[in-house]
């Protein structure tokens, strides 16, 4: 699994399903409520200003999603060799920078990490880019 194009279609794929949370506590609804629960922070669901400040964060972070997805899709359409390896290591170094502060919650027994599975699929991504950073070879189809 040398090829470019296999890791940047599969951390899009992983990508967005990653970002499908945001999109969905941004509109509201159960998956807002579940995360506001899930953050342990007492009479958050029930402040105006702490729900403007959710709501704020997702579409943020919403916007930071749909630029990943974006370069990845750029990505994509890269031919030069020297060009792909350097897109791939810029994405990997971006995603860890996304990720890490998961990870350290977690070690620090802090609540405020997604669930293990998700964080688990979120090493994929960035194994396969830092891999193909260095070891990527384009395949022609």
């Amino acid at each position: 699994m040398k090829s470019f194009k296999n890791i940047f279609l599969l951390s899009l794929i992983i990508d967005l399903i990653s970002f499908l949370p945001i999109f969905l506590v941004y509109n509201g609804g159960e998956m807002r409520d579940m995360m506001i629960e899930s953050m342990g922070i007492e009479g958050l669901g029930q402040s105006i200003e702490g729900m403007a400040v959710m709501d704020t964060m997702a579409f943020g972070f919403g916007f930071i999603g749909a630029g990943y997805i974006a370069s990845l899709v750029y990505a994509l359409r890269l031919k030069d060799l020297s060009a792909l390896k350097a897109a791939a290591f810029i994405l990997g170094i971006v995603h860890l920078a996304w990720t890490l502060p998961d990870f350290v919650n977690f070690a620090t027994g802090s609540t405020g990490h997604p669930p293990l599975a998700f964080m688990i699929l979120s090493l994929v991504p960035i194994a396969g880019l830092f891999y193909v950073s260095q070891n990527g070879e384009i395949k022609s189809y």
